[in-house]
This record gives C-alpha cells, sequence and structure tokens, in this order.
C-alpha cells in the first residue's frame, strides 16, 4: 500500500460500453487500477470485450491487451459474466498512454476504470 493520498487529478474512474478510448495515462506517470469487464449475449454468438493499451514505449508494449473477457451465448440460453482484473501500465517521458476498449461483437459489454496515476 502506497502512503498518503493521491491528488483529486491523480484519481481515473470512467466506463464505457461503445469502443473506444478508456483512460489515459499521461507522459510520464504510471498508472494502477482494478478494471472491470462485463458481456452478455442473449442468442447463438460470443462476446468478447478487451483492453489494450496505446502509445509509443508504453509499458507493457503498445497493443498488449491487458484485460479480456469471452462469454458465448446458446440457441437455448443466455450467458453473461464479469471479470475484475488488476493492471498496471507506465507512459513514457514523451508520450501519453490510452487504455482502448473494445467492445464485444455479439450482445452487451462494458468496461469500467478505477485507479489512480503517479509519477
Amino acid at each position: 500500500m502506497f502512503p498518503g493520498s493521491p491528488s483529486a487529478d491523480q484519481i481515473i474512474g470512467a466506463s464505457r460500453t461503445t469502443t473506444g478510448t478508456l483512460a489515459t495515462v499521461p507522459a510520464g506517470n504510471t498508472l494502477t487500477a482494478n478494471v472491470l469487464l462485463t458481456a452478455a449475449v442473449a442468442v447463438i454468438g460470443t462476446s468478447d470485450p478487451t483492453i489494450t493499451v496505446n502509445g509509443t514505449n508504453a509499458a507493457p508494449v503498445s497493443g498488449t491487451v491487458i484485460a479480456r473477457l469471452q462469454v458465448s451465448g446458446l440457441a437455448t440460453a443466455a450467458a453473461a459474466d464479469s471479470q475484475s482484473f488488476e493492471i498496471l501500465v507506465k507512459a513514457p517521458a514523451g508520450n501519453d498512454v490510452t487504455l482502448n476498449f473494445t467492445a464485444g461483437a455479439a450482445g452487451v459489454s462494458s468496461a469500467t476504470i478505477s485507479g489512480w496515476v503517479y509519477s
């Protein structure tokens, strides 16, 4: 546990149900956070929402999927699930890094993040 407390501008919280940027890690900072992915499919199909790191010299490297959930529905039964993940992402001094949510192709899905950035 970190001593002290983050300032208000260091706290990140967001949620998305559509594909796009979930959070931005400012240049020269590290993000520690919990993310939650949810997905539901009512009929035959698969929902595979992901969260991906994007940015030059990011750690982990750009393109890395840091969270994934796969839910498959059957013809006779709906399916739903959720999963939480602890994540750690570092942006280099030269540029910001984004965390991008890609919604599942079938059904509905969401991503929620809660964490803080520090230098």
